[in-house]
């Protein structure tokens, strides 16, 4: 009887790609995350992205707010109530006076500027659960895509309006709400690399088994 050496190597490559897939996928900590297709109540839209740590400050689970936000950059366009902004920082983060999420919130606030007083200042409000939902639920090492479209009260919303007070606890002015939109997440260059070796190994490993029942 012959020793299948081919079959156990076939065996042993498909292995290793598989190790690499699972490696891509469980390095994806740190995320970053990106709006999809993400448009507002009055024709803009709002586009970026942002990274998010469910692992560092607050533990994610029961609590909110949790986790850590950094490398924000979302911008959104002009609609007919109101003009396009830039916003690059964390109410309650990077802005220490804003504290406008509440405990049992599943709310992030982003902002413009980090003005110790951020009354009157642009705010951008994310919420990644529906009404009564844990935080963050979606928003975590998992992955997956988030719905943020507004179009019922149980998936997430983005909602644009100014802070009313130093804790931006309150919006003010004109409110624009997103009307259709998601957030996913973007793989990390290593996590790319280790998806490409993994794919690329299971491609070379095909491609021998179709020639050997060629010349078999």
């Amino acid at each position: 009887m012959k020793f299948p050496f081919r079959l156990i190597a076939f065996r042993l490559i498909n292995g290793i790609a598989a190790l690499l897939l699972l490696a891509a996928v469980a390095n994806a900590t740190p995320t970053v995350w990106v709006l999809n297709g993400v448009t507002l109540s009055d024709g803009g839209t709002a586009t970026g992205t942002f990274t998010f740590d469910p692992d560092a400050g607050t533990p994610c689970g029961s609590v909110s707010p949790c986790g850590t936000y950094s490398n924000v950059d979302i911008v959104t366009t002009n609609g007919s109530s109101r003009t396009g902004e830039t916003y690059s920082f964390v109410c309650g983060q990077n802005v220490v006076a804003c504290t406008g999420v509440h405990p049992d919130s599943t709310e992030v606030l982003f902002l413009t500027s980090n003005a110790a007083d951020p009354s009157g200042d642009p705010a951008l409000a994310l919420f990644f659960t529906g009404v009564g939902a844990l935080p963050p639920q979606g928003l975590t090492d998992a992955g997956g895509i988030i719905d943020i479209s507004n179009s019922s009260g149980s998936v997430g919303v983005v909602s644009e309006a100014d802070c009313a007070n130093a804790a931006c606890s309150l919006p003010a002015g004109q409110q624009r709400f997103s009307t259709a939109g998601t957030v996913s997440p973007v793989p990390e260059p290593a996590t790319w690399l280790l998806l490409a070796a993994g794919f690329g190994m299971i491609v070379v490993l095909r491609r021998r088994q179709s020639l050997v029942r060629h010349f078999c």
